[in-house]
């Protein structure tokens, strides 16, 4: 039963938070953007709806990163096929590197978006808000190609 529970748990664990944090990158672009911009015609009530959403998102992402790079690492000594960090012996392996990449990427841009760009959707910046935007749609662009590299994985595994 122990072999099975514990690497259930850091799975749910690892799928939990990477849902929160691609799924709700996701989520912004393609239901509450849409539906704030359209429904609010107030730009300045806008960016305060908007800032709030990212304020308890943000929470939850860097909670998020934490748990993934923990889990994430319990998870390739359980799985066998991972030789270490940045190995690219096999296919699972270099799948994974790529994926460390991305998700390495991510999590920069995630943090340069929380402190350069915090504030972006209230402020009056069109630049801003234009940069803030184009970092949150490659960042779920990345998102969703590390969702495609880790279904491969487990089609591997």
């Amino acid at each position: 039963m122990s072999n099975l529970l514990i690497p259930s748990i850091v799975r749910t664990l690892h799928n939990f938070f990477t849902s929160i944090w691609i799924g709700g990158m996701l989520v912004m672009l393609l239901t509450f953007l849409p539906v704030i911009r359209k429904e609010i015609s107030d730009q300045k009530i806008q960016g305060i709806v908007i800032n709030q959403i990212l304020i308890r998102q943000s929470k939850w992402v860097y909670l998020g990163i934490i748990v993934l790079f923990v889990s994430g690492l319990l998870m390739s000594r359980l799985s066998g096929q991972a030789n270490g960090f940045f190995d690219f012996r096999n296919r699972y392996s270099i799948i994974l590197s790529i994926k460390h990449i991305l998700v390495i990427v991510i999590t920069l841009i995630a943090i340069i978006r929380s402190i350069i760009f915090k504030e972006a959707a209230i402020s009056g910046n069109r630049t801003k808000k234009k940069i803030s935007m184009a970092l949150l749609l490659i960042n779920t662009v990345f998102g969703t190609v590390i969702l495609v590299l880790s279904s491969m994985n487990a089609v591997l595994s």
